[in-house]
Order: structure tokens, then sequence, then C-alpha cells
């Protein structure tokens, strides 16, 4: 477990793991997860397990032609990192919509044991 997370390296690990889901690298992103991890999007079920994780990402990804995350604050407690953020989606069409989020991030061996993402992300599909 990391007992002691400087903010410069929770900010150099929510950003590496932004970069993988930006540029829709699901096995970047699965890279970052423990094997048994939890995750969480928005208000789904819980998912299980590294690979049904980075599959319920990939699945949502698919959806979209592009997204950023935007990185406004990091905070980091013990084994604990939240991050506040917003993320702008391009919708196939080429629209695009930003929507504010907050991120919790429980670590296990420097990996995403817990992954709670809350976001309302139904103006995204109100068209």
């Amino acid at each position: 477990m990391l007992t002691t997370q400087t903010t410069t390296a929770a900010i150099e690990f929510v950003s590496k793991v932004y970069e993988a889901i930006d540029s829709k690298d699901e096995q970047g992103f699965a890279n970052c997860l423990t094997e048994n991890c939890t995750f969480v999007f928005a208000n789904s079920d819980p998912v299980i397990g590294r690979a049904n994780a980075a599959a319920a990402s990939q699945n949502f990804l698919n959806q979209l032609a592009g997204i950023k995350h935007h990185l406004i604050n990091v905070w980091a407690f013990e084994d604990v990192i939240v991050s506040q953020i917003s993320v702008t989606y391009t919708r196939k069409d080429g629209s695009t919509l930003t929507i504010p989020a907050v991120t919790i991030w429980k670590l296990q061996d420097r990996l995403i044991d817990e992954c709670r993402i809350y976001i309302d992300i139904s103006p995204l599909f109100e068209r």
C-alpha cells in the first residue's frame, strides 16, 4: 500500500492515467489498475477486475469520437488520490461538451484498487 504520496507523484500518476484514457489506450489504462479492482463510473453498477474495468471503459469510449481530461486539482492522502477535472467529450458528429467531474482512487501497490468517478454524463446523450 502506498503510505506516503507526494503531490508531484500524484499529479504524474493522474496525468499518466488520463493520457491513457484520452488516447483510448485500453491496455495502458488497465496497467494502472490492480487485478481485482473495483471500477464505478457515474451511476453505473460497479465493475470488478482489471480486464472488466478496462473493457467497460473502452465500451464507453467507443461511443465517442474523442475525450480529453483537463486537470484542475489533485489531492493526495496516504493511499488515496482525489482529482478535480473537467472532461471534454467529442461526439461522433463532431460536437463537443465539457463536464466537471471528480475521481477518487484508492491505491494498492501504486495501482488503482478502487476507482470512483463522480460525473453527470446525461447531457452528453441528450440530443
